[in-house]
């Protein structure tokens, strides 16, 4: 859970900074930021595809249709040279992210 602390922290600055640019296009340099982080000093692929998954479900969550689709895995599928074949076996660790984005939702960390 402490892996996915910056990420969070981009997508909060990302909603603080909604008034300056549209969300999705915010939530296309969160995933590329978030993508770099994790390839470079972070934990690899399936950190990255966790965090999605959790900022995928919160986003749908929100109603931001828009920055739902940016957080979908494409900064991941040009490395692999848009191999999805190659995505298949880390696609689970994306859904843990969206289960933990389940239970964050369910907790109340959404506006009524």
């Amino acid at each position: 859970m402490l892996d996915l602390l910056p990420f969070f922290l981009l997508l909060f600055l990302a909603f603080r900074l909604k008034g300056w640019a549209p969300l999705w296009a915010l939530g296309v340099w969160v995933n590329l930021l978030w993508f770099v982080f994790q390839n470079e000093w972070g934990s690899g692929w399936l950190s990255y595809l966790r965090g999605l998954g959790v900022g995928l479900f919160l986003a749908a969550g929100y109603g931001e249709a828009g920055l739902a689709w940016a957080l979908l895995p494409w900064p991941l599928l040009l490395y692999l040279r848009l191999g999805v074949g190659d995505l298949l076996p880390y696609l689970p660790a994306l859904g843990e992210g969206m289960m933990l984005g389940l239970l964050l939702y369910l907790l109340g960390l959404r506006k009524r």
